[in-house]
């Protein structure tokens, strides 16, 4: 079953293509009396709590490393099949290059869920972000990766966001940072392929027609006739069957008895 090993890298594209789509996000901070500020807000691919750890381990982010924030973060919440999609598995998808024949069957359809983290020091940050995010998904929006090059097959990824919460992680006195969090899942509808299989192409054919020229019947002794010998021969003056001595009927496929 597992034979030939093979990796197409779906689910990765489809993660890169989910972390391109909020990676030129900014935030514009505006003050009295002051030019207004742009600040890009990065995002990586990381569980929401390592930058949770990061931030309480030092609120002032006055270490040699720290967290900047506001920023984001996404990562694989789960995998599940989605019949709705599926339909007959029997389908083929071809491509000639080369003189190489490439197939593979009809894809298997997976729903990924994501789950991106907004993470800021305030409300008003947060609010900035969310703001750009929900009008690009009504509530899908569709990116498109390069499934399979060998089949030159690209595909059209479904984004479809299901929902949003929010957390106000401010505990203790003044002096602790406050965190706001806004937690976003997202499903996407993906496509997985099995493996390819390579062969030549079918140029020439050839079949040997003589042999289903004529049809031999006979009749045996209680009168019925049996159709169910090919003859091997091509001419028809050469076929001769006996099988019950003198009784022996030979017609054509197309004459009469």
């Amino acid at each position: 079953m597992f034979e030939n090993p093979y990796y197409h890298g779906l689910i990765k594209q489809a993660v890169i293509g989910f972390g391109a789509m909020f990676s030129q996000l900014k935030v514009i901070r505006s003050a009295p009396n002051v030019p207004d500020q742009i600040i890009a807000v990065p995002i990586s691919y990381a569980p929401k709590e390592k930058f949770l750890v990061r931030v309480q381990q030092d609120p002032n982010q006055d270490g040699h490393t720290y967290v900047t924030l506001p920023r984001m973060a996404f990562e694989i919440s789960g995998m599940n099949y989605d019949s709705s999609r599926m339909v007959s598995r029997n389908n083929k998808i071809q491509c000639k290059r080369d003189g190489v024949l490439t197939a593979t069957y009809t894809p298997v359809p997976y729903n990924i869920d994501f789950t991106l983290y907004v993470l800021t020091k305030g409300t008003e940050d947060g609010l900035a972000i969310i703001e750009q995010i929900l009008p690009k998904f009504t509530p899908e929006y569709s990116f498109t990766v390069n499934a399979i090059p060998e089949l030159h097959i690209q595909q059209d990824i479904p984004l479809i966001l299901n929902g949003i919460s929010v957390s106000d992680d401010y505990e203790g006195d003044f002096s602790i940072r406050r965190l706001v969090t806004h937690t976003l899942n997202f499903t996407a509808k993906l496509n997985l392929f099995g493996e390819l299989k390579t062969s030549g192409l079918i140029q020439t054919t050839s079949a040997d027609v003589r042999n289903f020229q004529t049809h031999t019947a006979v009749m045996d002794s209680d009168g019925s006739i049996i159709v169910d010998q090919w003859d091997i021969t091509s001419n028809r003056s050469d076929l001769n069957v006996n099988l019950h001595g003198d009784i022996q009927v030979n017609i054509d496929i197309t004459g009469d008895i």
